[in-house]
């Protein structure tokens, strides 16, 4: 390859999307983590609840707020950062995320600037995109899965500069 540096990497959120159940009447405990790899890939997530509000005009708006205790029926907004700290190129950044437990993917929410989003339904070992997700029922019929049948989310970004960063999203409900 020349003189061009260049690393394959391949990152794995070990955040498991920090949601952490709390006392029922106090509804969940949201925060946030950073976790890097060897090679200068960093990954940092937040959490906001998006509250809906009418503004001085009488329109609609939607304003993210600290999730700093969040209850059933609260819309999340799942925020991750990754930032390539090295002095080369990385390519092939894969971001996984799982579907925090006690929520539900809102559809088509997941995005990425240029990225490839897929989806899992079976606890992250195998990824499609959403037309593709199949699940097998106790009958052994095959149907299209559901937002509620997923696990995780991958967006895969195809190279990331030295010092740069892309930010992926996705939005939840908890249930």
């Amino acid at each position: 390859m020349g003189n061009k540096s260049v690393f394959k990497a391949f990152v794995v959120t070990a955040i498991s999307c920090m949601v952490g159940a709390a006392h029922a009447d106090v509804g969940l405990k949201v925060t946030a983590e950073t976790v890097a790899d060897e090679q200068g890939v960093v990954i940092s997530m937040v959490v906001y609840e998006e509250v809906e509000e009418i503004n001085m005009v009488g329109n609609k708006i939607t304003r993210q707020v600290d999730a700093g205790s969040v209850i059933p029926g609260d819309r999340l907004l799942y925020i991750t950062t990754v930032k390539n700290r090295s002095q080369q190129l990385a390519e092939n950044v894969a971001i996984v995320n799982p579907i925090p437990e006690h929520t539900t993917y809102l559809a088509a929410s997941a995005q990425g600037n240029g990225s490839i989003v897929t989806f899992s339904v079976d606890g992250g070992k195998g990824f499609d995109t959403a037309a593709n997700l199949t699940i097998t029922d106790e009958n052994g019929d095959s149907h299209p899965a559901l937002t509620t049948d997923y696990t995780h989310i991958r967006w895969v970004i195809s190279s990331l500069p030295s010092k740069a960063e892309e930010e992926v999203i996705f939005r939840a409900r908890l249930d």
